[in-house]
């Protein structure tokens, strides 16, 4: 590295550190403008009213209190009640992230300046984590590796689909592709956004409730019958649904709990990998995400083609780039057919990647010389198919759940509040 570099490397360190240094200034200086605050409100208070201090003083500790040990506490409440939503921030940062770093790669290959400069400049404004991941990614630049062999050494930066197409040819025409992709995402956000909501306003609630009925079953509904058992008077049936169905859940709590942690894990598991910061494919979601899959394998092959790249190379990086070995199988068997000489557009739609209209599609395409047009429409087809499907599927099991909920708390209290209608009579009486 030239002294010149080392020099703007050491002016870059020294500017992130002064960035850190007064964001903590600035913290410390809000904390004491508020305790000056309230140290002078105190002393008017207490000038205006000498007689009344001590009472003062009983207000001003409260209001301390939930000026920063209350604070501390939302904080701390809201991420254990509402944590799932800590799960789609980091998705939403780690999608801008990637954005923004695929934009000046693209400013990169246009203006024709170096790729390293240009992200090292960036990471001056990112946090420190990220920022030095960024730096690994400009000395691999700096040590004379291509973009693309970079980019495989630091994984992380970009997602698996848009690394492979970047590794495939970081051309105008692979670009122009990813805006299109970029711009697809954002027209879509908010409906993304709201399935993510859903999920997790249902998560949470369902938590809660859970949690307060089992308090109530075990503790309060014992006491309730009780009292009533003192004096003699029946319980409505309701009622006694509900106290048969505590008794039940006290005596063989064993069988219903397990069940618990399970759909909360498989809750968890979907609302991970529905924001695609993570790229697994267990037993059970594969047929969930199926679109998405297939619309990143056919924007990553109509890179490779659109490049001139055989096909069995294509594969291979996709193979290379892609994290979960579901979707590694599927790329060796597609391999696996080519070489032996079969044709790829059967043998992607054997591994479920297009169906069979969409195959025969691809044929006529090929025979007409547009197939990488072709793959990219129906990528994005199937990218906006999946998240029609997945807006459809939060709706149909949010709205009946709610109602269900609904129903099943109003219930409930109808049926604690039946029996003090019959002690109110009964005692009248």
């Amino acid at each position: 590295m030239s002294a010149e570099s080392l020099s703007i490397s050491s002016l870059r360190r020294e500017v992130r550190a002064r960035r850190a240094n007064e964001n903590i200034a600035n913290m410390f200086k809000l904390v004491g403008i508020l305790a000056l605050a309230v140290g002078v409100a105190f002393l008017a208070m207490v000038l205006a009213a000498p007689h009344r201090a001590e009472e003062t003083l009983g207000v001003i500790i409260p209001v301390l209190y939930l000026t920063f040990l209350g604070a501390i506490h939302v904080i701390f409440y809201w991420v254990i009640g509402f944590f799932p939503f800590l799960f789609y921030g980091w998705a939403s940062v780690t999608a801008v992230r990637q954005w923004t770093l695929l934009s000046l790669f693209q400013t990169a290959v246009e203006t024709g300046k170096p790729l390293q400069d240009i992200v090292r400049a960036y990471a001056t404004g990112c946090s420190r984590g990220y920022a030095a991941q960024l730096e690994r990614f400009a000395l691999a630049l700096d040590s004379g590796y291509a973009p693309d062999a970079a980019i495989r050494e630091n994984k992380g930066l970009f997602r698996y689909d848009i690394a492979g197409m970047i590794r495939l040819g970081d051309s105008p025409e692979t670009f122009h592709s990813l805006e299109a992709a970029a711009q697809d995402e954002h027209n879509f956000a908010a409906i993304r956004t709201n399935t993510i909501v859903r999920i997790v306003y249902l998560c949470t609630v369902v938590t809660w409730m859970i949690a307060v009925m089992a308090f109530i079953f075990i503790k309060i509904i014992p006491e309730f019958e009780m009292i009533f058992r003192d004096f003699t008077v029946d319980l409505p049936p309701l009622t006694n649904v509900f106290i048969v169905a505590s008794n039940w859940f006290m005596y063989y709590w064993y069988l219903v709990v397990p069940f618990f942690p399970l759909l909360t894990v498989i809750a968890l598991i979907y609302l991970i990998l529905q924001t695609n910061v993570v790229v697994l494919r267990p037993i059970g979601f594969r047929r969930v995400f199926h679109s998405t899959d297939a619309a990143k394998f056919l924007m990553v092959f109509a890179v490779g083609i659109r490049h001139r790249f055989p096909i069995p190379t294509i594969l291979e990086r996709y193979r290379w780039s892609v994290p979960s070995d579901y979707l590694r199988r599927k790329g060796t068997a597609i391999q696996k057919a080519v070489e032996q000489g079969g044709d790829w557009v059967d043998a992607v739609h054997r591994v479920g990647f297009v169906n069979g209209a969409e195959a025969s599609l691809l044929k006529s395409a090929e025979r007409t010389g547009y197939t990488a047009t072709v793959l990219d429409q129906l990528a994005r087809s199937k990218e906006r198919s999946q998240i029609r499907k997945d807006d459809l599927f939060s709706k149909m099991v949010f709205i009946p759940l709610v109602l269900l909920l609904g129903a099943f708390i109003g219930t409930f209290v109808i049926a604690m509040f039946l029996p003090m209608l019959t002690l109110i009579t009964a005692l009248s009486a």
